[in-house]
């Protein structure tokens, strides 16, 4: 059975606090890792938002069937606020999120979510190229922008601009845990990858990957750019879109931006099938 190991890695861990760990979850990590090692694991685990569809006959109802904004539409533009393009084309809207109605459901659903992150008034609005032409990570924009605006009509080009058709969501929140892939728990046992490896299978097996998730660890096989971490991830099932062979498109900020808040330098990614 694996152990753990260094104070420098112990700090690293829990840098971002411990949310609660389901009952299960917690002993199917102890039985893999051991006690001592066994929060150093959990200290891992994000709180995330898991964002659904809003079916129309229960909108409102309840505190978990408030929108919290929409997947596609026409995006709600200050005067004075460019439509962003990339290599000249406008880019398309995947999702309007508002920031108040995110912030409040982050909030509200247990302990240890008071740390809402990101802005907490406006809304966010995220914007991609649908050709997906750029593999250097620059085709996307993130916008923190006043509540208000009316929707703005698509710019009008030769092809057109492609509207992804409107979808209201909900947003619950809900844990994430890192991937194999994410490297931090081969980092927790770097003399034993396989414990690591399996950990990670477990954890997959157990823990939900859903089709739209905001912050939290990524739940696809995209690449994973060096020192961010996913801030918005969309799977293709979630919209009526056609992306070909693309399965998933994911916003990544680094470590440095996210600490301050800054939106401007985040990176697209997409994993093809």
């Amino acid at each position: 059975m694996a152990e753990l190991v260094t104070t420098d890695t112990a700090e690293a861990a829990s840098a971002e606090g411990a949310p609660p760990i389901p009952g299960d979850v917690a002993e199917l990590i102890r039985a893999r890792v051991g006690e001592r090692s066994a929060p150093l694991v959990e200290r891992l685990f994000r709180s995330s938002l898991v964002l659904e569809e809003l079916p129309d006959e229960t909108r409102g109802e309840t505190p978990d069937a408030v929108p919290v904004g929409r997947l596609g539409g026409l995006p709600e533009l200050p005067v004075g606020t460019a439509w962003p393009e990339a290599a000249g084309r406008p880019m398309q809207l995947l999702a309007q999120l508002d920031c108040a109605a995110l912030a409040t459901a982050f909030r509200s659903t247990g302990p240890g979510a008071e740390g809402w992150p990101l802005p907490a008034e406006g809304l966010l609005l995220f914007f991609h190229d649908e050709w997906l032409s750029d593999f250097t990570g620059r085709g996307c924009r993130v916008l923190h922008v006043p509540a208000g605006a009316p929707p703005r009509p698509a710019p009008v080009v030769e092809r057109g601009t492609p509207v992804v058709p409107a979808v209201p969501v909900r947003a619950a929140r809900a844990l994430s845990a890192p991937s194999y892939q994410d490297q931090e728990l081969e980092r927790l046992f770097p003399d034993d990858f396989l414990v690591a490896f399996d950990l990670a299978q477990d954890l997959a097996e157990r823990m939900p990957r859903p089709e739209v998730r905001l912050l939290g660890w990524c739940d696809t096989d995209t690449g994973r750019p060096e020192g961010h971490r996913p801030l918005l991830q969309i799977g293709s099932g979630a919209l009526a879109v056609d992306w070909g062979e693309c399965v998933n498109v994911s916003f990544w900020i680094s470590e440095e931006d996210f600490a301050v808040g800054r939106l401007d330098r985040v990176r697209h990614g997409f994993e093809v099938a």
